[in-house]
């Protein structure tokens, strides 16, 4: 008779998961020390991320550690939000107008996008829509299946887009940036290691409850906000130690890594290759546009390509950090974007259904 301890394998099951967080550890662990021997910007996120997703595509049993990310964030989104002093607010807020109208320009792109992704991967209109939408990946593959879209294929499309600049614009803002001169004052860990806990606890269980009430990036928001109340009412200094910011980064790049499956991209390769030209024409657009936000504002080119790159708010963010740009400014422009994006995503897919099908009946 078995041991009533291993009915249904349980503790194998347990064990195999465990195994899988161990390998994806350590390869991601591994390509975050090749990464950083061989100079490669933002090491500790580029590193693990194409490791994992290379060991995962090549069929490797891996599993990202539960919750990692999103711990990962708060840690991300409270080294920010410390960052929010008033005077920093006052200047973001002037800028505002430039946000919004850089916004709406990105969404235009994202609608010329799924023209082309319905084109090119032969997907209907809503799977095209919600898979090239600007907004997080859990989101719109969400809202796809609430609208009977193909949410396999959103993900697919939102995984591609967001891996590929990501791993992309560091090398660009390498490539045509400079350190921006932004370093914060080191603060002696050992006297705020107690109120830094207690922010990462409060961030985390509120970031928690939040998610409730299907608020986007809200394990980066949520901590982002807190962190900005406290610095905002003079409390502090405070600041995240670089190597809690480390952690940070290899634990969310080896969850995107692990996302990459064999199976799923083989199944789908039209989609995948149609993916890599719409993430190419809208990493164009966002230069043109980072072109024209840099004129109009003096801010430097690789700061404003950071601000309106159609990736995720934490890597963005964590590039401008590793460049010494204004993370802040980059993490208010990615807020406002995704904000706008999500609450208006019924209201332009209405649009985008009109216009395409007044352009297919046109073309007929």
């Amino acid at each position: 008779m078995p041991d009533s301890g291993t009915l249904g394998g349980g503790p194998r099951v347990f064990d195999r998961t465990l195994a899988r967080m161990g390998l994806a550890l350590l390869i991601g662990i591994a390509g975050a020390s090749i990464a950083r021997s061989v100079s490669m910007p933002l090491p500790y996120l580029l590193g693990p991320l194409l490791a994992c997703g290379s060991a995962s595509i090549l069929g490797a049993p891996l599993a990202a550690l539960p919750y990692g990310r999103e711990l990962g964030q708060v840690a991300v989104g409270l080294a920010i939000g410390l960052r929010f002093v008033p005077v920093v607010v006052i200047a973001i807020a002037k800028l505002l107008p430039l946000m919004l109208l850089a916004t709406v320009l990105t969404i235009i792109a994202t609608m010329v996008a799924a023209l082309l992704l319905q084109k090119l991967a032969g997907t209907d209109r809503k799977t095209a829509f919600f898979a090239t939408a600007a907004a997080g990946l859990a989101e719109m593959a969400v809202v796809a299946h609430q609208k009977n879209a193909d949410s396999d294929t959103v993900a697919v499309v939102h995984l591609i887009r967001v891996t590929s600049i990501v791993t992309i614009v560091p090398f660009l803002v390498t490539i045509f940036g400079e350190d921006g001169g932004i370093h914060l004052a080191p603060i002696p860990f050992r006297g705020e290691a107690i109120p830094l806990v207690a922010l990462f606890v409060v961030g985390a269980a509120a970031a928690f409850l939040v998610r409730r009430f299907k608020l986007p990036n809200s394990w980066l928001l949520v901590p982002a906000a807190i962190g900005a109340i406290v610095s905002g009412f003079g409390f502090g200094p405070f600041a995240v130690p670089s190597i809690v910011l480390t952690i940070a980064q290899v634990v969310i790049g080896v969850w995107l890594g692990c996302r990459f499956r064999r199976s799923l991209l083989g199944r789908l390769w039209r989609v995948t290759s149609s993916a890599l030209v719409t993430t190419a024409f809208l990493l164009a657009v966002a230069m043109a546009i980072a072109l024209a936000l840099s004129a109009a504002t003096g801010l430097s080119f690789v700061t404003s390509l950071l601000a309106v790159a159609p990736a995720g708010v934490t890597e963005m963010a964590l590039t401008a950090t590793g460049m010494h740009l204004d993370a802040t400014t980059v993490t208010a422009f990615q807020i406002t974007r995704i904000a706008v994006v999500m609450t208006t995503i019924l209201f332009t897919f209405r649009i985008f259904e009109t216009f395409s099908r007044r352009l297919d009946a046109s073309s007929d």
